[in-house]
């Protein structure tokens, strides 16, 4: 099972960037700009990992066999 990892590197005053990353390597799999993966419902809030966890997959980002989780 690959694990990745979810980091919240700014979340200011209208302002959102997060990226999940492959843990084994560092390599960013994912970026998140802005709000619109909020907005669209799928996650509801920025801890959200099942909800990005479940969207990933749904668009083959991350394998089904996977484990997300928040990134130190």
């Amino acid at each position: 099972m690959t694990t990745y990892q979810y980091y919240i590197n700014l979340n200011e005053r209208g302002l959102f960037f997060a990226d999940v990353r492959r843990e084994s390597d560092g390599k960013t799999v994912y970026e998140i700009h802005g709000f619109d993966i909020f907005e669209d419902g799928y996650m509801v809030h920025p801890d959200d990992l099942s909800g990005l966890q479940s969207y990933l997959i749904d668009m083959s980002i991350l394998p089904i066999k996977s484990e997300l989780k928040r990134g130190n």
